[in-house]
């Protein structure tokens, strides 16, 4: 990365803000003015690091500007930067009047933080899944993305890693950016048993996970490279695409059938 562009990072000012947002900074400049200053400085610096070029001469566009900003500067969690500021990078076009992230903006508002990370969570490792994977999928297409599902250890999940899969996943569920979701338990022998996660994503969940990343017009590129990670950000070490799997990576000595899962209640 160019030095320049690392202390425009450690220290966001008036250069990072032009950098970003373009000539549209003196329509909206005395708005951004207004707003938290130490969230909006996070949001400049985040969306700054994610253009690939600061002199490419784009714009944000308003409409996402301004809701990025007054709905982003006011919290101080990472994951919230990491999709705000994405969405900021992500509407900047030369003419600057490409709004389509707003319907990205939309949902970002109406997720919690913990919501967003799970988000996060299980599309950074399904990228990584898709990605290792030898025969990339269309993810376009809706029923060959149906056919793939995420496995993750419930107990990674809500003991490490803090989440709340039990509501959150019914929210995502809600939002469109899962098609289906089951937490169960697997027995692994008399004693032991594995509590388990899994998840069916949807298109959308991969186009939102995508503008987050600046890289809006490289979803379709999900199942054959990795996006990278949030700085910062947690991540689960068990997750698989099967269930099997998913018992070899905790119990190698078990790696049993998983026909007959039970209910966890």
């Amino acid at each position: 990365m160019p030095e320049d562009k690392n202390l425009a990072i450690a220290l966001p000012g008036e250069w990072a803000l032009q950098k970003v947002f373009g000539p549209v900074l003196s329509e909206v400049g005395e708005d951004i003015k207004k707003v938290y200053a130490k969230g909006r400085d996070r949001l400049i610096a985040t969306a700054y690091r994610k253009i690939d070029d600061a002199d490419d001469g784009k714009q944000a566009n308003r409409r996402v500007a301004r809701d990025v900003m007054w709905n982003g500067a006011f919290t101080e969690d990472p994951v919230c930067a990491e999709y705000f500021g994405g969405l900021l990078a992500a509407s900047r076009s030369i003419d600057g009047t490409d709004d389509s992230a707003i319907q990205f903006v939309d949902v970002v508002k109406s997720l919690s933080s913990r919501q967003l990370r799970l988000h996060y969570i299980i599309y950074h490792c399904l990228n990584l899944q898709l990605a290792a994977d030898s025969e990339p999928i269309n993810v376009g297409q809706s029923s060959e993305l149906s056919n793939k599902s995420l496995w993750l250890a419930t107990r990674e999940l809500t003991d490490r890693l803090n989440l709340h899969i039990d509501t959150d996943l019914n929210i995502l569920h809600r939002q469109g950016l899962l098609i289906e979701y089951k937490i169960d338990f697997h027995q692994l022998d008399s004693t032991a048993s594995l509590p388990y996660t899994m998840i069916k994503p949807t298109v959308f969940g991969i186009l939102l996970y995508s503008a987050a990343h600046n890289r809006l017009n490289d979803w379709r590129q999900f199942s054959s490279a990795g996006f990278g990670d949030f700085p910062g950000i947690d991540l689960p070490v068990l997750f698989a695409p099967s269930l099997d799997a998913l018992i070899l990576m905790v119990r190698p000595d078990l790696a049993t059938s998983s026909e007959s899962p039970r209910n966890e209640t």
